[in-house]
């Protein structure tokens, strides 16, 4: 009886766990071509990284994504500052965990440039 009553205080401590530190969501994938606005670090105890994206520069509309891999953060500072448009390909997770992303729902993954092109119309 005694490991019944034990068993059941750890599966409940558990879920209060998962309740706690866990985000469910619809898992999903994507990409968003833009600018890099803002690459911010927050939190106090669970720091964590966010990033701002914009389709357009003059646009007010910024989407928020969170970045876990310290190499991808590098990159996205660097486009930052460059303010060239980039595409970010991201992921949202069926759980993620609040030390992970702050009130991200997506994590961007990787990061590439975006080709400036110019067309002529004769």
């Amino acid at each position: 009886m005694k490991k019944i009553i034990i068993s059941i205080i750890i599966i409940i401590l558990a879920i209060l766990f998962v309740i706690t530190f866990g985000i469910f969501q619809n898992p999903n994938s994507g990409q968003h071509t833009g600018y890099i606005t803002s690459v911010e670090k927050s939190g106090i105890i669970l720091q964590t990284w966010t990033v701002y994206v914009k389709t357009d520069p003059q646009s007010s509309q910024e989407d928020t994504y969170c970045v876990t891999d310290s190499d991808t953060i590098a990159s996205l500072q660097n486009y930052e500052k460059e303010r060239l448009p980039v595409t970010v390909y991201y992921t949202a997770p069926i759980l993620l965990w609040r030390w992970q992303c702050g009130n991200e729902s997506s994590i961007i993954n990787s990061v590439s440039t975006v080709s400036l092109s110019t067309t002529t119309v004769q």
